[in-house]
């Protein structure tokens, strides 16, 4: 298994927000697998992205923008995209 890329995490997060909603940073952490420390380090570069916003509440919570949607969107049609490249990279070598 190779190693997550920080825009891999970063997509795991968004993806995070976009089905459960606006959540707390242990919720993220335990749902993307990384450590609190880690994920807020990431979510605070997410936010100054204005992809992510953050809760002035009592207990910080963290929700998707429409701009991490829409970044959300573009990254699974690219990753779609490398996976099919990798594919037919694979089968190509496969048949010479």
């Amino acid at each position: 298994m190779s190693k997550r890329s920080r825009v891999d995490i970063y997509a795991e997060i968004l993806e995070t927000l976009k089905r459960r909603g606006s959540t707390r940073i242990t919720r993220i952490s335990y749902a993307i697998g990384t450590p609190v420390d880690r994920a807020k380090k990431s979510l605070t570069d997410l936010a100054s992205f204005g992809l992510v916003s953050v809760g002035d509440d009592e207990k910080t919570t963290y929700s998707l923008t429409h701009r991490g949607l829409e970044f959300l969107d573009a990254y699974w049609k690219l990753d779609g995209f490398f996976k099919f490249l990798e594919r037919e990279r694979v089968a190509t070598e496969t048949r010479e």
